[in-house]
């Protein structure tokens, strides 16, 4: 059965699909397939998925697929004999909206799906607004399955994945001192759910206590001072949420108490902006990773090919993991 899911999870890293509009052509029994199995692991994670560092804080995708790839690459172990892709060289917290806006929204949400089914410790995946009926239904998703699939097919589907997107995590805790969600969880407050604010809440300068979040039309914006009661009552050094573009893909807030990171570059094409992941070492220690976006110079398969070397065309390392169940060791160059 696991040779199905590495032949699956294999050629989500061709060349041929790395960008552009050329899509994977999906048949309905393996979407179901690996959605049966997503559902499985999922089951196994509680609301809050609790992972040790070393690890790698990604945010927003929106169905940017090769930006997905690209976030991938940065983690490459190209110095080996044998070079390993960097989807298995780390452990991986997603912050949601994996789907939405983007054009390949299918090829995102399969291929996380795929390595949390292979490498269930390794990937833990935390549930977004855009994982929620209403928003997909209208934001891009749900039509990018009709035009795949057709309009019978594709609303079945779009229940099977809503009813997956509904086992998602609702929150991370990194080395029990860096707390993750998608929005933000406020505290001793009774105006919304609390799902809700871990989905849609954002923080807002210069406010005392809460007040609606009129912008996004649910829940509400949040002071720093919210920040520091949570804080102080989780016992956490920081918090690490999503859910907003940020020009560089990544801003402060609270005297860096709360991190927002987004990882989907040029989302809005008239700002041009970054993307970037935080990267948290086995002492806690965090670094930034930023993506930039990409254009006509350094997209295609040529630049690809170059940018992901040998780690995303050759099978032996996936072959050795499959066989041996670790990475080959290598010998380092230098």
């Amino acid at each position: 059965m696991s040779e199905f899911y590495w032949k699956f999870l294999h050629k989500h890293l061709a060349p041929k699909y790395s960008t552009g509009d050329k899509r994977i052509g999906y048949t309905l029994s393996e979407v179901a397939q690996v959605l049966g199995a997503a559902k499985e692991a999922l089951k196994k994670d509680n609301s809050l998925i609790e992972m040790n560092p070393p690890i790698v804080i990604v945010g927003d995708i929106h169905g940017q697929y090769y930006d997905l790839l690209r976030m991938f690459s940065l983690f490459n172990d190209k110095d080996r004999n044998e070079p390993v892709s960097g989807t298995l060289t780390q452990k991986y917290l997603f912050l949601g909206d994996y789907v939405d806006r983007g054009s390949r929204s299918l090829e995102c949400i399969m291929l996380v799906f795929v390595l949390k089914i292979l490498f269930p410790k390794k990937y833990g995946l935390v549930r977004g607004n855009h994982e929620c009926r209403p928003i997909n239904r209208v934001y891009g998703f749900f039509d990018e399955l009709q035009d795949r699939f057709g309009n019978e097919e594709a609303e079945a589907l779009w229940q099977t994945f809503n009813e997956t997107f509904a086992l998602l995590p609702l929150a991370g805790l990194v080395g029990k001192k860096i707390f993750c969600m998608h929005g933000e969880l406020v505290s001793d407050r009774f105006t919304s759910p609390l799902a809700m604010d871990l989905l849609w809440a954002d923080p807002m300068i210069d406010l005392i206590g809460f007040m609606p979040n009129q912008v996004r039309g649910v829940s509400v914006y949040f002071g720093e001072s919210e920040v520091v009661k949570l804080c102080k009552s989780l016992n956490i050094d920081l918090i690490v949420r999503a859910h907003q573009m940020m020009q560089n893909g990544y801003g402060f807030f609270c005297g860096r108490k709360l991190m927002t990171i987004f990882t989907a570059p040029r989302y809005f094409p008239e700002r041009n902006n970054k993307a970037a992941v935080l990267v948290v070492d086995e002492n806690g220690k965090c670094s930034i990773k930023v993506l930039l976006p990409c254009d006509e110079i350094n997209t295609g398969e040529k630049a690809f090919r170059k940018e992901f070397d040998l780690s995303y065309m050759d099978s032996s390392s996936y072959q050795f993991y499959k066989t041996n169940g670790k990475l080959p060791k290598g010998r380092r160059k230098g």
